[in-house]
């Protein structure tokens, strides 16, 4: 279950999976290519922008609304949930 400010999100499993996996990795940086094999498996053969729509996703329902930033895009690594 994800709740910010009180407020239970609706997130599917690759979204759920994808937040997890930062949070657990807090304060480190993830490119795409680790992120692909950790959430989407070895056997993955999509786009590697399929990182990125699922970013936006999380932001839209967990930033956007609350007005919260905390998953920073590292420009050309990949991305980082830091402690603020």
């Amino acid at each position: 279950e994800v709740r910010v400010k009180d407020n239970t999100l609706d997130l599917t499993k690759r979204e759920f999976d994808l937040l997890q996996y930062l949070l657990e990795n807090k304060n480190i940086v993830i490119n795409r290519e680790t992120l692909l094999e950790h959430i989407w498996g070895y056997d993955f053969s999509g786009e590697t922008n399929a990182v990125d729509v699922y970013i936006r996703y999380l932001r839209a329902k967990i930033e956007e609304p609350f007005g919260l930033k905390f998953i920073h895009t590292v420009r050309g690594v990949g991305y980082v949930i830091k402690d603020e």
